[in-house]
């Protein structure tokens, strides 16, 4: 690959990454005084109206956008069913956790992927591999440990369920991920992205219908004051511009290097937590930060070879 394709796709991921840690940090804020179940909807609904809007537009203009029927339908749902539950699961552990926690907690998806690849794929299994794995665990718990004894600040049950949410989206996204690469070269980006934010706006739709959030089973919709409105559009508006630059992203790099920079995720994610939390991440959360990250990457590295 030319390296100044190269350059263009890691510069396209690292504002994918932007992007991302965006719109979690406002779903986190959203939280607050709203649901998780329409705070997800948002993020489906608008992304979904945009990008069906580009591609209606580049279409009539004629444009190819590559958009066809999926050939494999059940492998797209499923796909698409976990990436729905990987952001339902991490914006609610975002309503338990600190930011940065919670993103840590979410790296831990390449240590996941390897353990089920080779259940999933039929790939083969290494014991490097399971090393990765060990090393990326203990970082957790190092990353984690100031948090166990809670500092008065968050409710322990609370705390656990926050933990326990983070690792679902996780385990969702790698399972995500493992969709992704068996549908590589079979459908296209574009069908694939639609798709995910078609089962993820009827989802999320449903169950705002009969008024319930699966999480506190109390009711879906809160009323929003007009400021919030804003800020639910913007959550789907930063999402839809993330996957936009992910497309590209995958385009031009390839994915071992986009992975090797993938912890820049963490330090977009520690920014916005200093200015709009007033959050400062200590030295246990750094320094399990930094063993999950090598973990990951070591873990990619086998992925990829």
């Amino acid at each position: 690959m030319p390296l100044d394709s190269e350059k263009y796709g890691i510069f396209a991921y690292i504002v994918t990454l932007f992007f991302f840690a965006a719109m979690e940090a406002l779903a986190k804020y959203l939280s607050e005084s709203l649901t998780v179940i329409q705070i997800v909807w948002a993020r489906y609904a608008v992304q979904f109206i945009l990008v069906f809007l580009i591609i209606f537009v580049l279409e009539i203009f004629g444009f190819k956008t590559g958009i066809k029927k999926p050939r494999l339908l059940k492998i797209q749902i499923l796909r698409s069913l976990s990436l729905v539950l990987m952001t339902y699961c991490f914006f609610a552990s975002l309503s338990k956790l600190p930011l940065v926690e919670a993103t840590i907690i979410s790296f831990t998806f390449p240590l996941i992927t390897v353990l089920l690849s080779p259940i999933l794929l039929n790939e083969k299994f290494k014991l490097s591999s399971l090393f990765a794995v060990c090393i990326g665990f203990i970082g957790v718990c190092i990353a984690l440990m100031p948090n166990a004894e809670l500092q008065n600040n968050i409710d322990s049950n609370e705390w656990l369920l926050g933990v326990f949410l983070a690792f679902a989206s996780a385990i969702f996204f790698s399972l995500y991920q493992i969709g992704t690469r068996a549908l590589a070269n079979i459908d296209s980006p574009v069908t694939s992205l639609v798709f995910s934010g078609l089962v993820g706006l009827i989802l999320t739709s449903i169950f705002l219908i009969i008024n319930i959030d699966p999480m506190s089973f109390s009711y879906a919709w809160k009323a929003p004051i007009y400021s919030e409105y804003f800020w639910l559009i913007l959550v789907g508006t930063l999402g839809a511009i993330g996957q936009f630059f992910i497309l590209i992203a995958y385009s031009k790099a390839e994915a071992i290097t986009l992975a090797s920079i993938s912890y820049i995720h963490l330090i977009w994610a520690s920014i916005f937590a200093y200015f709009i939390f007033n959050y400062i991440p200590n030295t246990y959360t750094f320094l399990g930060a930094v063993i999950i990250v090598i973990s990951g990457m070591l873990t990619y590295n086998k992925i990829n070879n």
